[in-house]
């Protein structure tokens, strides 16, 4: 440990803070698939072509 007179101040930096962080006002909506042992979790903006790809990948991997 250095003696009080060779040691320098700590250096703070400031927080801005333009905005405070605005909460989720609805819950997000998931989507829950189980396909024999395997789920799959996804939320529901999920593209419907790649949701299927993604089902038929899953089936085609059993």
């Amino acid at each position: 440990m250095l003696p009080p007179c060779e040691a320098s101040p700590p250096t703070f930096a400031p927080l801005v803070v333009e905005h405070a962080l605005e909460e989720r006002q609805t819950p997000a909506i998931k989507l829950e698939i189980a396909i024999g042992d395997v789920v799959l979790r996804t939320d529901t903006a999920i593209d419907g072509e790649q949701l299927s790809r993604v089902i038929r990948a899953v089936r085609a991997s059993r």
